[in-house]
């Protein structure tokens, strides 16, 4: 009876009626159904990672500076990663990737994120680091053992050399001045530093009027036929400002009020080119005046481009005065016509293919900023009466991506499918895709 009483007694007594509840804590409800697996690539050198610490129990909180090292192999660029503290009193951390040839330094980590909401399992590479520690003393008594190592080599070899140079044969002193040209040494070095200080001196003043690689690039932009770009600023917009293409005093001179007039007064405007044509009521509008300057800019180019005389490769004639007015309209003012011709003409009043091509690279120009920087090309094409491969490349050596319509382009234009095999968009983004330099064959010996 007693062995039953104290068995009774452990047993855990019944929760009483109105008492409260014990805390529950709600656990995630398993997967059901399928899951959706997403893999992420991890283009980003310097994380996520996974650090390991095999006998080590260093602070939580502790900042690492990451450092990274490339190499050009023939299979392609590989990256070493090294994470780095001294914020440690007395020892150094240092992470990097162990590869050893270990089975395990050939697996490859994964981590994931699965939302039960969405059934959505996101997986993503990362790299795997071994996080060591240094004692810094150690460290810092090893890099001054080798300093003063080599400094008792360099002594010993400086000794030697002015023995050579002042005993030594005629071959001996050729070979000690040679390596003396050719070489730097670090710390203290005797007369070898000097030496070297007088070949940097003699060099930095046969160099520093040299043109730098930002100069030399720089001048390869200027002598290219299309306006200057800006190429410092971070939005497409600002790439090629009407102040470049189109200049400030001309932007001032060009009239605009018959356009405005006549297009709220419902009567429309005639003009010779479709892509103009398409535009002038939607800026009239919209209120956007210095866009539909811009557009006259356009149009008066096109008609300027249409009075040029001449056939084939050789420089085109521009016509004289009279003609050259009667071309440009009788709305277009005299000091618009002669700015116009200046901008483009060259120095014997015509125009040689450079001017030609700078005259075809302004419209374009002009035409991304009255678009917004994305402009269906086909119309400015036939306006210029040039082939689509020509309008194309114009685009190009502005920087922009050329390219058939998407379905969103089509959509936006409001074209077919079938229409839009004659349709090409170029679009302005950066960074910029200027054509690459061709590179001549090289000759056969």
């Amino acid at each position: 009876m007693s062995g039953h009483k104290g068995t009774s007694e452990k047993k855990r007594k019944r929760r009483e009626e109105g008492g409260e509840r014990p805390a529950k804590k709600k656990a995630i409800a398993p997967p059901t159904g399928n899951v959706r697996v997403e893999y992420l690539e991890n283009n980003d050198v310097l994380g996520p990672m996974l650090a390991a610490t095999p006998g080590l129990n260093f602070p939580s909180k502790i900042t690492f500076k990451p450092y990274k090292r490339s190499k050009i192999l023939p299979s392609g660029e590989v990256s070493d990663v090294l994470l780095q503290s001294s914020e440690h009193a007395r020892l150094d951390y240092v992470a990097r990737e162990e590869k050893d040839g270990s089975s395990e330094s050939q697996l490859r980590d994964y981590i994931g994120v699965y939302d039960p909401v969405t059934g959505k399992l996101q997986l993503m590479p990362v790299r795997r680091v071994t996080v060591r520690s240094t004692l810094r003393s150690e460290t810092e008594e090893l890099q001054n053992q080798q300093a003063r190592i080599d400094a008792v080599r360099s002594t010993n070899t400086t000794k030697r050399h002015e023995l050579a140079k002042e005993f030594g044969s005629k071959k001996s002193r050729k070979a000690i001045e040679d390596m003396s040209l050719n070489s730097i040494s670090r710390g203290e070095a005797g007369n070898n530093v000097g030496m070297a200080a007088n070949i940097l001196q003699g060099m930095s003043s046969m160099t520093s009027e040299m043109p730098t690689t930002k100069d030399l690039a720089a001048a390869v932009d200027s002598s290219k036929p299309r306006p200057q770009a800006n190429l410092a600023t971070e939005y497409p917009e600002d790439v090629y400002s009407t102040d470049v293409v189109v200049g400030r005093e001309l932007m001032e001179s060009i009239p605009v009020k018959d356009w405005v007039d006549a297009s709220e007064a419902g009567k429309g405007v005639n003009v010779g080119s479709r892509f103009v044509a398409k535009r002038i009521l939607a800026l009239v509008k919209n209120k956007q005046i210095q866009k539909l300057k811009v557009l006259r800019f356009i149009l008066l180019c096109i008609k300027f481009n249409d009075s040029l005389l001449g056939f084939g490769k050789g420089p085109k004639r521009i016509p004289n005065k009279e003609k050259l007015a009667a071309a440009m309209g009788e709305d277009a003012p005299e000091a618009v016509v002669n700015a116009i011709r200046r901008k483009f003409a060259s120095e014997t009043n015509d125009m040689p293919r450079w001017n030609t091509d700078n005259l075809m690279t302004h419209i374009c120009a002009a035409a991304l900023i009255v678009d917004g920087f994305e402009v269906d090309v086909n119309d400015l094409r036939n306006d210029l009466k040039l082939e689509n491969k020509e309008i194309k490349q114009y685009f190009h050596e502005l920087g922009c991506r050329v390219t058939p319509p998407t379905e969103t382009d089509r959509a936006k234009l409001k074209i077919t499918k079938a229409e839009s095999a004659s349709h090409n968009v170029a679009k302005l983004k950066l960074p910029l895709q200027f054509p690459k330099a061709m590179k001549g064959s090289a000759k056969r010996r």
